[in-house]
């Protein structure tokens, strides 16, 4: 009977040994989840902060470069102004180098200034039909190259002559005009002017 009494008293001492075990786990669970919980506040705090830092970072960064906009227009600016500054001194010594050669020359005869060249005559006149009186080339400038060859008879029109050149501005197929998409010239001596019928 002893010996059941000792083993009894004995199985209740382990039992309170696990129970004591268990409590002691307990408590470390808690301490362990109360941990977590001032944890996760302290990381909504951190990250609550950490988006207001990057909304004054990113204000910063579009005051910035606005700055750096207006600083790189000024700049502009002021180079344009520096240039034109130079282009109208170096403009005013022109200027004060030719009236010296003037003065120097006055006595003379001979003349500073260049000779300046005639422009070719330029007519702009009222629209005119036209008809090729032999196969002519169609040159796409004046004394440029040749892009088609016309058949005698071939009727266009034009508002434009430049000295013996006549400027196409629209042309027929199977009568009907068509205006002219790209720039064609022809010689004035391959066209003669249509009456009005």
């Amino acid at each position: 009977m002893k010996f059941v009494y000792i083993i009894v008293l004995l199985s209740l001492l382990v039992k309170a040994d696990e129970i004591e075990r268990i409590e002691s786990l307990v408590t470390d669970i808690q301490k362990l989840r109360m941990n977590y919980d001032n944890t996760q506040e302290k990381l909504a705090l951190a990250n609550r902060l950490l988006e207001d830092e990057k909304q004054k970072n990113q204000i910063l960064l579009n005051e910035l470069e606005t700055k750096e906009i207006k600083i790189n227009k000024l700049e502009n600016k002021l180079k344009s102004l520096i240039n034109n500054e130079k282009s109208n001194s170096e403009n005013i010594e022109k200027v004060k180098v030719i009236d010296i050669e003037c003065s120097k020359n006055s006595n003379s005869d001979e003349n500073v200034f260049p000779q300046l060249q005639m422009r070719k005559s330029v007519v702009d006149t009222s629209a005119q039909t036209y008809r090729l009186n032999k196969d002519a080339d169609v040159y796409d400038r004046i004394e440029g190259s040749v892009v088609q060859t016309w058949e005698q008879r071939t009727s266009f029109t034009s508002n434009y002559k430049e000295g013996d050149w006549i400027k196409v501005t629209g042309f027929f197929v199977d009568k009907v005009w068509q205006k002219a998409q790209q720039e064609l010239w022809l010689h004035s001596n391959d066209a003669d002017k249509r009456s009005a019928q």
